[in-house]
């Protein structure tokens, strides 16, 4: 057990697979953990849309870009509008103009995501086809990190039996000089 620790200790891969390794555990654990909220849980408004816009975003980290529809809904019982988002792979531009200057309801959650519009009763945005979207995001999280968890443990077996190997040779050669 002490040789396993000394290695790793000392070996770079080892470290770097165990951060792999980790790094997939917690990509696995939010893919599982988090997901869209039940539908029973969406805040619902009825009101106007007085404006919408297109936002793009790049990620810094990442170098993704990201591009959702910003809509301004002036509620009907309120005076405070609410800034609303959709990501723009879930709706055509065409449904969003169509929905400025006309009553529309809005399904959404805390942090102002769509996930059901209509106007009158047409649903230009189902909860269904809302759900399958993000759930696939969340699913690609998972599967990658199950794949940087395999990527990690074989990176960690190798890495042990590279050390193991060097250790040995080390003790060896060691062995040699004293007796020599």
């Amino acid at each position: 057990m002490q040789d396993l620790i000394q290695i790793a200790r000392n070996s770079w891969i080892v470290m770097l697979a165990a951060l792999a390794i980790v790094v997939g555990l917690g990509m696995v654990g939010y893919g599982t953990m988090s997901g869209p909220p039940a539908r029973s849980s969406l805040q619902v408004v009825e009101g106007t849309i007085t404006e919408a816009s297109r936002v793009t975003r790049r990620s810094r980290r990442t170098g993704a870009t990201s591009a959702y529809y910003e809509m301004t809904l002036k509620p009907r019982l309120s005076a405070t509008e609410l800034k609303l988002r959709v990501p723009t792979i879930e709706i055509a531009e065409s449904d969003v103009r169509s929905l400025i200057g006309g009553p529309v309801r809005a399904e959404f959650d805390s942090e102002q995501d769509v996930y059901v519009l209509s106007r009158g009763s047409r649903e230009v945005l189902t909860y269904a086809n809302t759900l399958e979207r993000r759930n696939l995001n969340l699913r690609q999280y998972h599967v990658d990190g199950v794949a940087l968890m395999i990527a990690g443990g074989v990176a960690l077996a190798i890495g042990l039996v590279l050390g193991h190997r060097k250790r040995r040779r080390e003790m060896a050669e060691n062995a040699t000089a004293v007796s020599g």
